[in-house]
């Protein structure tokens, strides 16, 4: 894993290292730190989940702590309204995520409506899981028999409401954040049905990988201008 600085709240706002892992899709805080990061720190792990890619790795069947070498317990948990699940050091060490699951902590992707999944069926045969991989065909489908993951898009809303938490913090920025929000719909639409793109990737493609990479340059974009 490499090491990203990012900000997280407590009594004062300081820095924390985060664990990211590019070739496995994987997230790691020390100190169960996810819960505590700054809005803009969420926004530029979005950003690193969308230049990351696909994922290149299998998933081990199990996981150790990095800091103890004891193994992780997988756990299931609920955010408000929605379900992930991440595998937890059992000696309070941290916690280890993959891009999906911490996307969905954050409420930053939800469940196709019934009109994009069919015009998906209608477009492309077949996609990737976004969180093993494994192939789903869209015409009998709309989860992954494999590990039982739903289909899920980026959800430009969740995107735009955390682009509009971070402007709160400075009243001369709120212009630039409401610009920047305004088009995170319209990017996520060209990247999901560009199907130029999804044919040459042979009608198999990772619709979170599409949505997010189409919405990270706005995000990159708005970080610089803060």
């Amino acid at each position: 894993m490499t090491s990203h600085s990012e900000e997280a709240h407590g009594a004062v706002v300081r820095t924390i290292d985060v664990g990211c892992c590019a070739a496995c899709s994987l997230l790691w805080f020390d100190d169960s730190a996810s819960i505590r990061l700054t809005a803009r720190s969420v926004l530029s792990l979005f950003q690193y989940i969308g230049q990351a890619g696909a994922a290149r790795n299998t998933l081990a069947a199990s996981m150790s702590c990095p800091r103890c070498d004891r193994p992780l317990a997988f756990t299931h948990d609920l955010q408000r309204t929605t379900r992930f699940t991440y595998w937890r050091c059992t000696t309070d060490h941290g916690q280890l995520m993959t891009f999906q699951n911490f996307l969905a902590e954050k409420n930053f992707i939800r469940a196709p409506s019934a009109q994009e999944l069919l015009k998906l069926r209608q477009t492309v045969r077949q996609i990737n899981c976004s969180q093993c991989g494994a192939p789903i065909d869209l015409a009998q489908q709309s989860a992954c028999s494999h590990c039982g993951a739903p289909i899920a898009l980026i959800d430009a809303d969740g995107v735009a409401k955390a682009l509009r938490e971070l402007s709160a913090t400075s009243a001369s920025a709120a212009g630039a954040a409401a610009t920047h929000a305004s088009i995170l719909d319209d990017a996520q639409i060209g990247a999901l049905f560009d199907l130029e793109r999804l044919r040459q990737q042979h009608g198999r493609e990772d619709l979170l990988v599409i949505g997010a990479g189409a919405i990270a340059e706005v995000i990159a974009s708005w970080l610089m201008s803060g």
